[in-house]
């Protein structure tokens, strides 16, 4: 599972292209993999808050392998498999 954290942009101006949200130095703390072909679960997360209660204006991004479709999609293998 991956985390990005994404701070809202102090220098945003109207019409410009500069994101709402960026972060200027993400490091991971192990190698992260995306497969092709294999679902993932992303979900995205607004913050106004840490957790020691001091104010943000931050989104975080989580991004996991779908476990459920992936034992689904295994299951249904399993099943169209010829018993020989």
């Amino acid at each position: 599972m991956a985390w990005l954290n994404l701070f809202k942009n102090d220098r945003k101006a109207e019409g410009d292209n500069q994101p709402l949200y960026k972060n200027v130095k993400v490091v991971f703390d192990e190698d992260v993999i995306l497969k092709k072909g294999e679902p993932y679960e992303v979900a995205l997360w607004k913050k106004d808050s840490t957790k020691s209660g001091q104010p943000t204006d931050m989104v975080s991004i989580q991004i996991k392998p779908n476990d459920y479709l992936i034992n689904n999609e295994i299951a249904e293998v399993k099943e169209d498999t010829p018993p020989f």
